[in-house]
């Protein structure tokens, strides 16, 4: 999952918007791209996302995944896809930009 927050302006409220929007077009992408091998459980608790929570939706996704990915080795489905994934990691990256 990834965000890219290189985009924001120095107007405090536009940037807060910007955050949030990235964020739930960061959940979205993941939604999109995992929610079959995560399963119906995982499909149906984050289906209610709301727009003015991005923060909110981010810690019912990684809630999702952990229940999704408990469900997987309890079933000890050793085939499936996502076996061997542990659980979700947030990392930061960060570029600077010389302007000298």
């Amino acid at each position: 999952m990834g965000f890219d927050f290189s985009r924001r302006t120095p107007k405090i409220t536009e940037s807060v918007e910007f955050l949030g929007r990235e964020i739930n077009r960061g959940l979205s992408n993941f939604m999109l791209e995992y929610t079959n091998d995560l399963g119906e459980s995982f499909a149906s608790a984050t289906s209610a996302f709301k727009e003015n929570d991005p923060a909110g939706n981010l810690t019912d996704l990684v809630d999702a995944v952990d229940r999704a990915l408990q469900g997987i080795h309890k079933r000890g489905k050793e085939d499936h896809p996502l076996w061997d994934v542990q659980g979700v990691s947030l990392f930061q990256t960060t570029t600077h930009h010389n302007t000298s």
